[in-house]
């Protein structure tokens, strides 16, 4: 090799080293925005939560200094410096001017831009991966070792592939079912009288084993009490259960659910509450009922007030981080209210109610299978089901051909207006009757799909004015029917 050429080659590695600097220093930089962006909004956004957590930091304290900020969101305590540092992974030291630099928020920028930082460094990643391999291969061939180069790259090909979704590799069973009795002996072993969550109504729970994994469906007529028994399954399973409850309204508003909730626990009509016309002695009962919900249920319970961007990904990012605050092996329950108005997300060809009843429905049950956990989803019925008062059959309900295949579970509530007119007639002769107490209504709750079970009707008594559903009705015999729903 000539002294010219020499000297071009030195050049040439010096010029690539400067360039890489260069790069590294745009990647510090994109990094520090990135950190700056999060610890000023937080993680309402997806797409910055998922590239967030799944990023490769290029240096060791911006890695640190990612996990205290995450700390901090998940925790619900302001970012800044002091609690971050708390929050620090023990490890290399993190200097006072690289983590004010970053909080100050001098740093920060659109979430947009966030996105795009996020994006970019990602596909760097790739693309710096790939040339890695390429060269590991390049280098066995020259060795002479072209099997092991060969094994190698479809090694490589083939993790990628996986990573991206493109393919994906099975266990066997004798590796995947090791540890499966462990888990039924536990489950045997805990006590519990159901496998899933307690939704707070015995014979609902022996049909269904309580709320467990899947989606499960609660649709009826008007006036029915949907929303009410969905509000009170709520505030139980958060009470008792001790899991987080969050509940998607996307009609009716916090104040309409908390009053719901009130009114139940204190025995008082909603309406005289909406209204504000009560004596002392009732508003006591409400001021107790209040103390009582937020110490109760209201510790786990969330009720978000959801709009049009609040669709199936944007739940799935909320549901994830309060299980992952809650801690991962807990159970969430999500309440959404109601099917036929969540939207779908930008990008998604929905062309009627029916193709976006479709794609949600399909997509929450992988939802309910990533989290583990059930989702309950209140559903309109189609106006020719409930003329006449008819007995709730698969198609009562609207774009029932997506329901029917879709959901786990199925329940109906249909109201019996002989039993609720029976009622009412023994209620008013007897001799103990309190004048004050509102009228009841026998409600049935069909179950006409149970994936995992048996088909039943249950019956409970529905309480308007008190925005109650109580276990009255279950003194009856549980009716149990394979040919219920057909």
């Amino acid at each position: 090799m000539t002294p010219q050429e020499i000297a071009r080659k030195g050049l040439d590695a010096l010029a690539a080293v400067a360039v890489e600097a260069e790069a590294d220093l745009d990647r510090h930089r994109k990094e520090e925005a990135i950190l700056a962006t999060v610890a000023k909004v937080g993680l309402h956004d997806q797409a910055l939560w998922q590239g967030f957590a799944a990023l490769a930091w290029s240096r060791s304290d911006f890695a640190a200094i990612k996990e205290g900020v995450w700390k901090c969101i998940m925790d619900a305590v302001a970012v800044h410096p002091d609690t971050v540092r708390a929050r620090l992974p023990d490890g290399p030291a993190v200097p006072d001017a690289v983590l004010t630099g970053i909080l100050d928020g001098s740093k920060a920028v659109d979430v947009t831009v966030a996105r795009e930082y996020i994006g970019t460094l990602a596909a760097q990643d790739k693309k710096r991966r790939a040339l890695l391999a390429g060269h590991d291969f390049l280098r066995a061939v020259e060795a002479g070792d072209v099997d092991a180069a060969a094994g190698g790259l479809l090694k490589t090909v083939c993790d990628l592939a996986a990573s991206k979704g493109l393919v994906k590799t099975y266990p066997t069973e004798d590796e995947d079912a090791l540890g499966f009795l462990d888990a039924l002996d536990a489950r045997r072993a805990d006590g519990r009288a159901w496998l899933g969550l307690d939704c707070g109504f015995r014979h609902l729970n022996e049909v269904l084993n309580g709320l467990t994994e899947g989606v499960f469906i609660l649709a009826g007529a008007p006036s029915t009490g949907k929303t009410t028994l969905a509000k009170q399954v709520a505030d139980h399973v958060a009470r008792v259960e001790r899991v987080p409850v969050l509940f998607f309204s996307f009609e009716q508003s916090k104040e309409e659910l908390r009053i719901k909730s009130l009114a139940r626990l204190a025995s008082v009509d909603s309406r005289a509450i909406w209204k504000g016309r009560t004596d002392e002695d009732t508003w006591a009962k409400v001021k107790e009922a209040e103390t009582a919900y937020r110490a109760g249920p209201g510790r786990c319970l969330t009720i978000i007030e959801a709009g049009r961007k609040d669709n199936v990904e944007t739940i799935r990012t909320a549901a994830l981080m309060a299980k992952h605050k809650a801690g991962g092996d807990k159970k969430v329950l999500l309440v959404l209210d109601y099917l036929q108005i969540l939207p779908t997300p930008e990008g998604v060809r929905a062309e009627g109610i029916k193709d976006r009843v479709d794609w949600n429905l399909s997509e929450l049950r992988r939802l309910a299978r990533d989290l583990k956990s059930p989702v309950l989803v209140i559903s309109s019925e189609n106006r020719e089901a409930y003329k006449g008062n008819k007995t709730p059959t698969m198609a009562a309900l609207k774009e029932s051909g997506g329901i029917e295949y879709s959901a786990d579970v199925v329940l109906c509530l249909w109201r019996d207006n002989k039993e609720t007119v029976r009622m009412e007639q023994e209620r008013v002769r007897r001799p103990d009757h309190p004048k004050d107490d509102p009228k009841a209504i026998r409600v049935e709750v069909h179950v006409l799909k149970n994936r995992n079970g048996e088909l039943a009707k249950v019956k409970l008594d529905f309480t308007p004015a008190w925005a109650s559903f109580g276990n009255e009705g279950q003194a009856d015999p549980l009716e149990w029917s394979a040919a219920l729903g057909e």
